[in-house]
């Protein structure tokens, strides 16, 4: 009887402890790229600076990821003395895929939910005027790769597509990442 509870209690135990030893969580700082289309003077494209961090918890075929993301940028118009400065603010939630492509490298899709806010401040002859968008919640999609450079240390690359007016796809926004990322344990 003795054994039994014994070899019970160790049937039980041993799937979530191997569970638990195959949980990760990664830390990613996010330094990328956007290129965005904006209407004000006139419809035009703008590219520019974004960083963030992401945050992934999960095992290796299924993980949830959070992410935060900030983009700012200036244009200036001398000829009719306007200068714009727009900030997005951005959310994401989601799930994540990692494929494992051997012991150094891994291919990864996402895709999830994203809120976005924008503040804009347009200033015309010393005149500064601030508009606060309502927050917009589009889906998004993406790919990247990692290559795993030393221990729980990798180089990460990612193509995200944020789908603002479905199923017009000329208006999607496109944001490639690149940078490092952290794995515990």
């Amino acid at each position: 009887m003795k054994h039994l509870a014994l070899v019970l209690a160790l049937t039980l135990t041993t799937p979530s402890l191997f569970a638990a030893s195959m949980l990760k969580y990664e830390v990613e700082p996010i330094i990328g790229y956007e290129r965005v289309q904006k209407l004000v003077p006139t419809p035009h494209t703008r590219d520019r600076l974004v960083y963030g961090v992401r945050v992934t918890a999960g095992v290796l075929m299924v993980s949830g990821e959070a992410e935060y993301t900030r983009a700012t940028d200036t244009e200036s118009f001398p000829l009719t003395s306007t200068s714009i400065q727009d900030t997005d603010d951005k959310a994401r939630i989601g799930l994540r895929s990692t494929i494992g492509m051997g012991r150094l490298l891994n291919f990864v899709v996402r895709a999830g939910a994203q809120a976005r806010q924008t503040k804009s401040e347009t200033t015309v002859a010393g005149f500064t005027t601030t508009t606060i968008a309502p927050i917009r919640y589009n889906p998004y999609a993406g790919a990247g790769l990692r290559a795993r450079l030393a221990g729980n240390v990798s180089f990460t690359a990612d193509l995200t597509v944020v789908f603002t007016d479905f199923p017009n796809m000329n208006r999607n926004e496109y944001m490639t990442t690149a940078g490092f990322a952290v794995s515990f344990p």
